[in-house]
């Protein structure tokens, strides 16, 4: 079971189709930039652009009509489209007249024409068109289809694209994240600090936490359904992996729930931090965002209910970190000491190589999740 984001997870997600296709996979939901973004606003919804990322990624390839449906899942409107050609295309598609559509299977051609037909409907007339993602109109369409759940259309496309493994939002919570900085500032919106879409902040990030939008900063709550917390009891091994470290991993722990349930999962937990750069981490060695992420899931613990007198310790959250001491690169050191000081294991071995990096070797780290699942990982 991983907890992620964004677009990290590509690479293992297709190596780990070779391996296994029970791979579970719970993703952020509050990403507020992009396609992602005019979307949340006009519908109120969680983002969809990592939801329908990793379901492409998981999706089998050998499936007939595969590479037609990710090319119109991937399909972008011109960001410099009149609003009437754009809706144009629009209207193709949901009849079912657009170019992409016989090369689609049956079932995947009337689910396409169906949602985007609903997605049509709702749209409201003053939404911009320009720079939209097919897919992630299509996953809306879904939503409004089912009765705005998410989980039940993100399981309907994952049937109709033949996913291998399950996709779910954390949380159906549309809630935002706000950063608190170590010069004292805050910043509203995940798309404010990945430097993906605008400059980082100069500041290095001290927290991460839920608000209710980015127009209204207020401290915000979500709770994970009955369904996620089974999922994570019934995980064969627990991966932090890489990935924009706070607004992709951290937030993914936020939710109420979260951390109960993965101290009551009965298996391995390990962390998998980022080699190469990652904004969100500057000035963290890998000892201090272990330490971070450790505090964050057992804050979530503490927060829960219980009339156990129990206290959580880390090795409730995690067991073992995984680096490449030799040739990763991580920008503000390792500090393995600094690790195992925290008592956990450290799992040393040579997962970047020459064509995968600064990043690990997806089908390295894939064979050696496997292998950790279901195994017992003896500390430090």
């Amino acid at each position: 079971m991983f907890f992620s984001g964004g677009t990290a997870l590509r690479g293992l997600s297709r190596a780990l189709l070779t391996h296994t296709w029970r791979s579970v996979h719970l993703l952020t939901p509050f990403d507020s930039g992009g396609s992602s973004a005019s979307l949340r606003s006009a519908f109120g919804i969680i983002a969809v652009g990592d939801l329908r990322n990793r379901m492409v990624a998981l999706a089998d390839p050998d499936r007939p009509g595969f590479m037609a449906a990710a090319a119109l899942l991937a399909r972008r409107l011109p960001v410099r489209g009149t609003p009437e050609r754009n809706a144009a295309a629009l209207a193709a598609i949901g009849a079912g007249t657009s170019p992409e559509i016989p090369h689609l299977a049956p079932t995947v051609a009337a689910a396409v024409q169906a949602d985007m037909a609903a997605f049509i409907v709702a749209m409201p007339d003053d939404f911009d068109l320009g720079g939209a993602s097919i897919g992630n109109l299509l996953l809306v369409g879904a939503w409004l289809r089912s009765a705005r759940q998410m989980a039940v259309a993100v399981e309907r496309w994952s049937q109709l694209m033949d996913v291998r493994g399950v996709v779910r939002p954390v949380v159906e919570a549309d809630l935002h994240l706000a950063f608190d900085l170590n010069d004292g500032s805050f910043v509203v919106g995940q798309h404010r600090v990945t430097g993906k879409t605008c400059a980082a902040p100069v500041a290095t990030i001290r927290d991460v936490r839920l608000i209710r939008g980015l127009d209204d900063p207020a401290p915000a709550t979500a709770q994970i359904s009955e369904d996620v917390t089974a999922m994570v009891h019934g995980a064969d091994l627990i991966c932090y992996p890489m990935g924009s470290f706070y607004s992709s991993v951290l937030a993914n722990l936020l939710p109420g729930g979260v951390g109960a349930a993965i101290a009551n999962a009965a298996c391995a937990k390990v962390f998998v931090p980022n080699t190469g750069h990652d904004p969100e981490q500057r000035g963290l060695s890998v000892a201090e965002a272990t330490r971070r992420l450790v505090d964050t899931a057992l804050a979530g613990i503490a927060e829960a209910p219980s009339a156990s007198p129990y206290r959580p310790s880390v090795h409730d959250v995690l067991d073992a970190v995984v680096v490449d001491s030799e040739t990763g690169v991580y920008p503000a050191g390792l500090d393995l000491d600094g690790v195992r000081a925290l008592g956990l294991k450290v799992i040393d071995m040579p997962l970047v190589t020459r064509n995968s990096a600064p990043g690990l070797d997806p089908n390295r780290l894939a064979s050696l999740l496997v292998r950790l699942a279901g195994a017992r990982i003896r500390r430090a």
